[in-house]
């Protein structure tokens, strides 16, 4: 039996074809068009019009112009997707390379993509703690967030008992004991009905807040890593890690199962 061809990887393997199915799915739908862009000779567009046809990735509707299948559009957006990955990847590639991306689910991998517009703030010699001074920056600005803490900070935890009350906190079991005998958290917990507080088995720490997502992955050996953070800003990357977080916070139990 002849092997499937594999329609990303047939597409992928020629710039023009690629160029072309991306332009006809961004709604670039006469041969005129295509070529004013540029995307290739015209002779190169002319071949990667009657292949991506031959494929079956495009057709001519009832308009008589080209058009997308069904298949072209899965194809131009796992594409598309594929790209804003690497991109990711590219912000820094010493980051993604050191640090354990398998803690996160499954699907949140396939969705790295969604934070395409984030950086990584690192500590340096000079300021071996800028990473630490960014996350404490953000919670202490904030009156509501959605944060995972694999451990504790007392930094972090001033910061939060400054400032985000109305929040809804997902702790490691391991840190649970620092929590409790942290008087003065325990006595705002009391006074305060906003914080809500369950418990996880989590590896990496996740901040939602004011617009902005913070994420610290665990490095390679587990470890937790202190002096990089990742932050992000945009939509998609707050949609992202709100998604992340209510998985979270479904599967986790409240703290008064623990205490």
């Amino acid at each position: 039996m002849e092997k499937q061809r594999s329609f990303v990887e047939y597409v992928l393997r020629s710039g023009a074809r690629t160029d072309v199915l991306l332009s006809l799915a961004d709604d670039c739908n006469s041969t005129q068009e295509l070529l004013d862009r540029g995307l290739a000779s015209e002779s190169a567009v002319y071949n990667a019009l009657t292949e991506l046809n031959d494929c079956g990735l495009i057709y001519v509707p009832r308009t008589k112009r080209w058009a997308p299948t069904g298949t072209g559009s899965v194809v131009a957006t796992l594409i598309r997707r594929q790209r804003e990955t690497e991109n990711v990847l590219r912000i820094d590639t010493e980051y993604w390379k050191q640090h354990d991306v398998t803690a996160l689910p499954v699907p949140f991998r396939f969705y790295l993509a969604d934070l395409s517009d984030g950086t990584v703030v690192r500590a340096t010699d000079t300021q071996p703690t800028q990473a630490e001074r960014e996350v404490e920056r953000r919670l202490a600005a904030t009156d509501s967030a959605a944060v995972v803490a694999p451990i504790f900070n007392e930094r972090y935890s001033e910061a939060f008992q400054d400032g985000c009350w109305d929040s809804r906190l997902v702790l490691d079991a391991t840190v649970l004991a620092d929590i409790l005998d942290d008087e003065e958290f325990e006595e705002q917990r009391d006074e305060n009905e906003g914080l809500d507080i369950r418990v996880a088995d989590v590896s990496f720490a996740l901040g939602v807040m004011d617009g902005s997502l913070l994420l610290s992955l665990p490095t390679l050996d587990g470890s937790y890593d202190s002096r990089t953070e990742f932050v992000a800003e945009s939509e998609r990357a707050c949609c992202w890690g709100e998604r992340l977080f209510e998985q979270i916070w479904a599967d986790a139990t409240p703290i008064d199962d623990h205490v």
